[in-house]
């Protein structure tokens, strides 16, 4: 029986996959949706994708799914927009701590209802994140989306709300750069075409295109998900992560980075999260050359050569621990694989809004795995290349998960903590639910009320106001002492008037010996 929890072999599903991979490549008709995928099983289809169809009742669902998360995506935004207003000006941990809590967690709770339910495995030997302080999370990058299971286990485990993921703007186009900066990268890329600087992080792939290094085949960013992701940058403070303009927009980064470590901004807890791999840079590309360009790289510099993951980049890993040293981060080291991994690289996908929800809503899997492994700051400077042995130890894990369908475990540990997205805290998401669900609907209504209010209180406040003038209390001695103050500064006031108008009262002194009159 521990044998079995161990590894994980003979669990009644697991053979099933490996039979449904057989009969893909045999060129069964079992599974039709499996039969006309192309690549070596890059879009491998679950158990539970299969039951979905396009028909109209479940694009229908969809459609009203989608427009309940867009009403409660703007809730969550009137309480961010609120707090950032009005919160932020005097406390910067407070409005930190609040919008993780009612905005971010409360979104987070909402979609978990919304979205299909998620199975997250968590090895029997793996550390579980700690709420507390500031710590960094690296995670390979297996499928577009898996950052979406990686919020759902911190929603499970704690960290509510308090997870950042790093936004590449060479991606998403956020901040558009001046025009000398982009002729001086377009000169430097004209003049080095082939350069691969481990300062950067490069994965040894060539420069890609020509001139500004945009590669002509690379899909382009929706409208609507860079506006997302700005909004996630400015109220929520999602770092941004630059590309080959890495060296002169750095001092934005660090900066924001910095201020979750000192003294003003350690109140909140923060865990940035960070895929090394860049999986991201390479959309409309095929993925097997670029794998193949990676190991390349990684050969002719003498770092390992890996069948299933990119060589990591370590400019925004190498910033985080750099600008996040006072605090003293801890490091997680994240593994994460999906149920029918056959060892293929990630499936290519569009970048927009709409194919996010698409693929969360009928592509995602069923179930997840996670293995995490912690380390101190301390253990992670003593080793220059922790990051290469770290994504090394990855490959062979993720080689291991190919073929039994589970990570292995280690000794004295047997057994999965299972969590379910959406039954997870099921009172606290149905709440959160309904709390971003209306309060977009009484914005108009405060809004109305709020001018009879106004006009109320102005009439209010000048009848008072008459009142009081027209009708003095006796026995208040502070408006008395303010109506004789007022009476001096009159009688001041005409004095001075007449003294400069010239006037001839004559002087009547206190005693008669100094009179100056000459007939007294």
């Amino acid at each position: 029986m521990n044998n079995r929890l161990n590894n994980g072999i003979q669990h009644p599903r697991h053979p099933s996959l490996d039979n449904l991979r057989r009969g893909q490549l045999n060129g069964s008709q079992s599974h039709p949706q499996l039969t006309s995928v192309k690549d070596d099983g890059n879009h491998v289809r679950f158990e539970s994708t299969d039951s979905y169809s396009d028909g109209p009742l479940e694009f229908i669902i969809d459609c009203v799914l989608a427009i309940i998360a867009v009403m409660t995506a703007f809730g969550m935004a009137t309480i961010l927009i609120c707090l950032y207003l009005v919160v932020r000006p005097f406390s910067v941990p407070v409005a930190r701590r609040l919008s993780a809590q009612l905005g971010a967690s409360s979104w987070l709770d909402s979609l978990a209802l919304l979205l299909p339910n998620v199975t997250i495995k968590l090895t029997g030997d793996s550390d579980v994140p700690s709420p507390v302080g500031t710590s960094i999370l690296v995670s390979n990058h297996m499928m577009d989306g898996d950052w979406f299971s990686i919020l759902m286990l911190g929603r499970c485990v704690g960290l509510r709300g308090t997870i950042k993921a790093f936004l590449r703007n060479d991606i998403l186009h956020l901040k558009k750069q001046s025009s000398d900066r982009s002729l001086t990268r377009a000169y430097s890329a004209q003049a080095r075409p082939s350069r691969a600087t481990s300062q950067s992080g490069a994965n040894g792939s060539p420069q890609r295109g020509s001139g500004t290094g945009v590669n002509s085949g690379r899909q382009l960013t929706s409208v609507d998900l860079s506006l997302a992701a700005n909004f996630l940058h400015t109220f929520l403070e999602f770092p941004l992560l630059y590309g080959e303009d890495y060296i002169s927009d750095r001092e934005s980064m660090f900066q924001l980075l910095r201020s979750f470590a000192d003294r003003n901004g350690a109140g909140a807890p923060v865990h940035l999260l960070l895929f090394p791999e860049g999986w991201s840079l390479y959309h409309g590309e095929d993925r097997k050359s670029v794998l193949a360009r990676s190991n390349e790289f990684a050969k002719r510099e003498g770092r390992p050569q890996l069948k299933h993951l990119l060589l990591p980049r370590t400019t925004g890993f190498n910033a985080s621990l750099d600008s996040l040293r006072e605090s003293s981060p801890v490091v997680y080291d994240v593994t994460i694989a999906r149920r029918g991994y056959s060892g293929s690289p990630p499936p290519k996908s569009e970048l927009s809004i709409i194919s996010l929800y698409y693929m969360l809503r009928r592509k995602y899997p069923e179930e997840v795995h996670f293995r995490i492994k912690r380390y101190s700051m301390e253990e992670v400077l003593s080793d220059s290349s922790w990051l290469d042995k770290k994504w090394a130890e990855k490959d062979r894990l993720l080689h291991h998960f190919s073929r039994h369908q589970s990570f292995p475990a280690d000794r004295g540990f047997c057994r999965y903590r299972v969590f379910e997205s959406r039954t997870h805290s099921l009172e606290t998401s149905i709440v959160s639910f309904f709390r971003l669900l209306i309060l977009p609907c009484t914005i108009p209504l405060l809004m109305l009320l709020s001018i009879p209010i106004l006009l109320t209180v102005v009439w209010v406040w000048l009848a008072y106001t008459t009142f009081k003038l027209l009708f003095p209390d006796p026995d208040d001695t502070e408006g008395q002492r303010r109506a004789a103050t007022r009476a001096a500064e009159d009688a001041g006031e005409t004095t001075a008037s007449e003294s400069n108008t010239g006037s001839t009262t004559p002087f009547l002194p206190a005693t008669p010996f100094v009179s100056p009159m000459p007939n007294w």
